[in-house]
């Protein structure tokens, strides 16, 4: 074979691999790697930190979307990127719109999509003033509110017991009036967690200060020392609330 015709068979092939390349790119779906969560947008929240602000109710309530198949569902649709320094909250209540400004000055550290939700819930509801999770779940979904008392409370946990146990999840949170030190559990309602997990007989929160970490005590110890618990009924679309 001569080289003049090497060199044609060389350039067909060569073409041949190019259309097959973007023929791959236009039919095969890509994956985009998302980079650093703290510097950009991608729908789902990795470990974030409270920071100075007294808003422990709206940064538990953010962090409880990620316990649920629900709140992962409307956490994925909650944001949308103008792509002109601003950012819409597709809140339950009504949207809100904030700058990057607004979002540097968030106090969450971390997680960027976090950080862009605390300044939209901060320009709907002054959460930096404190507030309930309840409130929050509230302005997130837009759902009523249910008030319950002590003579719910079994039937309460049990609920949230089965919505784990099915694979659901919760969207919960809650505050102790009994503290314990060893487990980082602050009293008198004075700090919010959320809750991850609930079964018959172990209850797993987590303190909005780290989202990394899992505090884990016996079902018993959890019912008797939390002073009030909320959780997001999405079926029955209410924001269930308990009070001791």
């Amino acid at each position: 074979m001569n080289n003049k015709m090497i060199k044609i068979k060389t350039r067909i092939g060569a073409f041949c691999l190019a259309l097959g390349i973007a023929a791959g790119t236009a039919f095969t779906p890509i994956t985009v790697y998302a980079g650093d969560p703290a510097t950009q947008l991608d729908g789902k929240l990795s470990t974030f930190y409270q920071g100075d602000a007294n808003d422990c109710g709206a940064v538990s309530a953010i962090q409880a979307l990620d316990n649920s198949k629900y709140g992962r569902k409307i956490f994925r649709k909650m944001i949308t990127d103008n792509n002109n320094g601003t950012y819409t909250l597709n809140f339950g209540s009504g949207k809100q719109t904030v700058t990057e400004i607004d979002v540097e000055d968030a106090y969450i550290e971390g997680d960027l999509d976090a950080r862009v939700i605390e300044a939209g819930l901060q320009k709907a509801m002054n959460v930096y003033n404190s507030c309930f999770a309840c409130d929050v779940f509230t302005t997130m979904t837009g759902f009523r509110q249910r008030t319950y008392w002590s003579t719910n409370k079994t039937e309460i946990m049990n609920t949230m017991a089965a919505k784990c146990q099915n694979g659901e999840g919760i969207t919960a949170a809650c505050d102790f009036n009994i503290a314990d030190p060893g487990k980082g559990i602050i009293g008198d309602g004075g700090h919010s967690y959320s809750i991850k997990s609930v079964n018959k007989n172990t209850v797993v929160v987590i303190n909005p200060w780290d989202t990394s970490g899992l505090i884990s005590m016996s079902r018993s110890q959890f019912e008797n020392s939390i002073r009030y618990m909320t959780y997001v009924d999405d079926g029955a679309k209410n924001v269930v609330v308990y009070w001791e």
